[in-house]
């Protein structure tokens, strides 16, 4: 440590600038120095051609194993979803112990080893963060999920293919914890096998019994008997051949083996999942006879190492299996159309269903406002107040409601007046009527507005009142059946304006004299009666085929002395105008009401 210079003979063998890099280790602590010398071609070569081509391959070796533009600066890594390099990609991060480091040596030999791998059913190693204690690996990103994911979405058609693990083997690369959740699916759904290699920075995985990834959790279901038992490494063929068969099960009934286990599974070396039923006639014409598929399966968790075939055997039997012998592009082509069409299918149903949903809400928004208006609220235009030339309107309460009230719960209450308008709301669905709105027991109808029907307003009106009232006889209150139900009604004819008042719950109000006047024609009514102005008295003779009784002078707060009608019935022959003194032979002895 007191020398303060070392000296080591290089043989350089490039000719130009060359970075020439010094590694010291001292301890756990490893340092790199590097500095840029210019090479010159030697006078005298006196050497083979054939010795400079090895060093200059054993050099380029050497830059590649400190090649660090893999490593990622945590900071930069933005948790779920990474674009790096061009690629784009998922974080795949434990986060290590404060006093745990991964070899640096180590290290970077596996991250050489795993860079070099290029396999299209191999999730590519994009980088790492090798800073302690945030000790993170970056893959590349499959949008479909996992494997696991995958099977248990019914609606999504798979095949049987499987690949990948034999160009891991062949290149003296072993899993050690494969499962159906580190098995990814990119966006063309292809089956790619991910958190392989790197141990070094895997280290916090490998510790438990047996050096198996955590065999003491449920993922012991995937651990082969040998590795539970300490007796052997999870970095094996057998290993890895035992969890794969697993996973066939899996592929088979679309299922996931911890799910279906649960937490309270028993670390029994024994246990076996049940071998799949695979339905006679099935859809999928690449699905493998049942017999070989279960024998297959049998092979791969033999207690007997030595009877577990390779990937190489199972990719051969799994190939034999496919019936129409479909190449793997053909296999995910058609996984891809049947995707498409499932796409579409889910498309055009979710469509209807949206279809429907907004039927629903056009039905409840048109119940609230009339169309017109509501369609212009919709489009974010103003709703512009009119005026209507003449229109009838229509009030009526109920008679002691305040007392039937106080004799009875919130909740009865309610119920009543919901029954009671529910069965008015269904009777002027017959009748070109706007209902305005209910206030407690008040009832208020308009005709002629915002549709405009001539003087066929009072008819309407005059028609949906006599069978307001009618249907009060035979209405029964919920809490109180002995109780007569009794309305008084008023109607009133005359010009009215009408708009959208508020924005938050919105309401369609009428405005003018005339709603002024049949308030009143209601409050001096009598129970069970339908007490008409003059001026809609004029309308229904007009229109004929109703009967009126004229009630005489009355005394109206605000209006002072008005005519008044009593609308009694309707006739199948019209009422002549002329004859209104026929009824007038009928009328009450004139009372002056006021209000």
């Amino acid at each position: 440590m007191s020398q303060k210079y070392w000296t080591s003979k290089v043989v350089l063998v490039h000719m130009g600038v060359t970075s020439v890099i010094a590694h010291i280790k001292i301890g756990k602590m490893h340092a790199a120095l590097e500095s840029k010398v210019l090479v010159v071609s030697a006078q005298d070569c006196g050497g083979c051609p054939m010795s400079l081509t090895i060093k200059w391959l054993q050099y380029q070796k050497q830059k590649m194993f400190w090649d660090e533009s893999w490593i990622i600066n945590y900071k930069n890594i933005m948790f779920g979803k990474v674009c790096y390099m061009g690629f784009c990609s998922t974080t795949s991060l434990q986060q290590a112990k404060s006093n745990s480091s991964a070899s640096m040596m180590d290290g970077r030999k596996e991250v050489k080893e795993v860079r070099e791998l290029d396999h299209p059913n191999l999730s590519k190693f994009i980088g790492a963060s090798i800073e302690v204690p945030y000790i993170s690996i970056i893959t590349e990103y499959c949008p479909k999920g996992s494997l696991s994911d995958v099977l248990l979405n019914e609606d999504i058609p798979i095949n049987w293919g499987f690949r990948g693990m034999a160009y891991l083997h062949q290149h003296k690369m072993f899993h050690g914890r494969l499962h159906s959740r580190n098995c990814v699916i990119d966006d063309r759904w292809v089956c790619k096998i991910s958190d392989y290699g790197l141990t070094a920075y895997r280290k916090e995985d490998f510790e438990g019994v047996g050096s198996a990834f955590h065999c003491a959790d449920i993922n012991h279901l995937y651990c082969a008997p040998e590795v539970l038992l300490g007796s052997s490494s999870n970095a094996t063929i057998a290993a890895d051949v035992y969890s794969y068969s697993m996973i066939l099960v899996e592929i088979a009934t679309r299922s996931d083996l911890l799910l279906d286990q649960g937490e309270g599974v028993k670390m029994d070396i024994m246990w076996r999942p049940p071998l799949p039923e695979l339905k006679a006639g099935k859809s999928d014409t690449v699905c493998p006879n049942r017999e070989d598929y279960c024998e297959l399966i049998k092979k791969c968790w033999s207690h007997n190492l030595v009877l577990r075939p390779t990937f190489e055997q199972v990719k051969k039997a799994l190939d034999k299996m496919n019936p129409h012998k479909v190449s793997p592009v053909d296999m995910m082509m058609n996984l891809m159309e049947k995707y498409s069409k499932h796409l579409e299918a889910i498309v055009a149903e979710r469509t209807q269903d949206l279809l429907q949903e907004k039927q629903k809400t056009d039905l409840l928004l048109y119940s609230m406002l009339p169309k017109p208006v509501a369609d212009d609220l919709r489009q974010g235009r103003t709703a512009e107040a009119q005026s209507y030339s003449n229109a009838t309107v229509y009030f009526s309460d109920i008679v002691g409601f305040t007392q039937l009230s106080g004799a009875s719960t919130p909740h009865q209450v309610v119920d009543f007046l919901n029954q009671l308008y529910t069965t008015f709301d269904d009777i002027i669905d017959n009748y070109d009527i706007y209902k305005v709105e209910t206030i407690g027991d008040a009832y208020m109808v308009v005709s002629g507005v915002p549709n405009e029907n001539g003087i066929n307003h009072a008819g309407e009106i005059a028609s949906m009142a006599l069978d307001l009232v009618n249907v009060c006889h035979a209405f029964k209150i919920p809490h109180k059946p002995t109780t007569q139900l009794r309305i008084r009604a008023g109607i009133h004819s005359g010009p009215v304006v009408a708009g959208v008042v508020g924005t938050k719950m919105p309401r369609y109000c009428l405005f003018g004299d005339t709603v002024n006047t049949a308030s009143r024609m209601e409050s001096t009514s009598e129970a069970l009666k339908i007490q008409v102005s003059g001026t809609t008295a004029d309308l229904l003779h007009t229109l004929g085929g109703y009967v009126l009784m004229c009630r005489g002078p009355l005394i109206v707060k605000g209006k002072g002395e008005m005519t008044t009608w009593w609308l009694q019935s309707k006739t199948d022959q019209p009422t002549d105008p002329l004859l209104r003194g026929s009824h007038t032979e009928l009328q009450d002895v004139p009372v002056p009401v006021s209000n």
